[in-house]
């Protein structure tokens, strides 16, 4: 009689679950990106990390199992400088890294040459470890943009993402460090950095809404006949709202926004007016409106830090501008949504 049982391990569920979690935030971020060059090198890296995990599971053919531990180890050798990348990624957001970043990636010959060489698995280990350190003290050599980060307009979340990631990396190292010596299974290193993946994944999606929130469904065509100037201006005013999130701060002005773009209110209104259709305090409530939105779906977070989070100076104001922009009030909305 034909048996259609079929049984995983720890380490094959361990893995299915970081794959899993990989595709969601590889979906997540393609389907949030407004600008391609914004996630290019995030798309890269979760889907190499997708691959460690598929290739962990795989290794249950057995019949392949060599080839597929080299793969797995080239696929998590690659972690180390595209983690390098991806922070100088975050840190800019809005565009690529400098082409002189690039440089992290000379570090993937030397992962072929040793994958063709064909050196002993604890060889493979100590070459990887020692690349990946590489891309970790070139990120230490540029600390001071971790600091300058945390403090700008927006930064926050941005900072916190990175330091996930470089926490997960650096103790990565640390395992394929033991490995390469014999002081760690292969077993017990696998485990071990599959619980490090997913726990980076866990963390990274209560992140990334913040990083790659959606689109505001704000009026996206020019009412009026704009300049070259006049839109290049529309495009600064968007990367001040959806990227340095100024909104955040509860006394921003559109007297602020103008001395930030260096142009006078009148230009600053009439290009708010050509982009948007709404007046500056109603663009601001609905971005505002649309991060307490996302907050909100955590019933761990009470109400009144959402409305400080998001740029509201009272309670009363938030609700007062929830309710306008929702026809909801925020509890209301929380519970509906909660329960559905």
């Amino acid at each position: 009689m034909f048996d259609a049982t079929l049984t995983f391990t720890l380490t094959e569920w361990l893995a299915l679950t970081g794959l899993v979690q990989s595709v969601v935030i590889l979906v997540y971020v393609v389907l949030r990106v407004r600008d391609w060059r914004q996630a290019s090198i995030s798309i890269v890296y979760f889907l190499f990390l997708a691959a460690t995990f598929a290739l962990q599971f795989a290794l249950r053919l057995e019949d392949y199992a060599d080839t597929l531990r080299q793969a797995l180890w080239f696929a998590r050798a690659m972690g180390a400088p595209l983690s390098y990348l991806l922070v100088m990624q975050v840190v800019r957001l809005t565009d690529l890294p400098e082409a002189k970043h690039f440089w992290v990636l000379v570090t993937v010959p030397v992962f072929i040459l040793g994958l063709l060489i064909h050196q002993s698995s604890g060889e493979l280990y100590w070459l990887s470890s020692m690349a990946g350190a590489l891309s970790m003290l070139a990120l230490w050599s540029r600390r001071d943009i971790f600091t300058t980060l945390r403090q700008g307009k927006g930064g926050r979340e941005r900072y916190w993402l990175i330091i996930m990631l470089v926490s997960v990396n650096t103790l990565g190292l640390i395992v394929s460090f033991f490995q390469s010596g014999g002081a760690v299974s292969t077993a017990d290193a696998d485990m071990l950095k599959l619980v490090l993946g997913i726990a980076f994944a866990y963390l990274a999606t209560t992140t990334l809404f913040r990083v790659y929130p959606a689109p505001v469904q704000l009026n996206t065509t020019f009412r009026v006949e704009m300049t070259e100037e006049e839109k290049a201006l529309s495009a600064s005013i968007r990367k001040l709202m959806e990227t340095d999130k100024v909104y955040h701060e509860p006394a921003f002005s559109r007297a602020a926004m103008a001395r930030e773009l260096g142009v006078s209110e009148a230009v600053l209104s009439k290009v708010l007016n050509a982009t948007f259709g709404k007046s500056f305090p109603r663009v601001l409530n609905e971005y505002r409106i649309e991060d307490a939105k996302r907050m909100l779906t955590d019933s761990t977070i009470p109400v009144q830090v959402v409305a400080k989070e998001v740029g509201f100076n009272s309670l009363a104001s938030f609700n007062r501008a929830f309710k306008d922009v929702t026809g909801d009030s925020p509890s209301g909305w929380r519970s509906r949504y909660v329960s559905s």
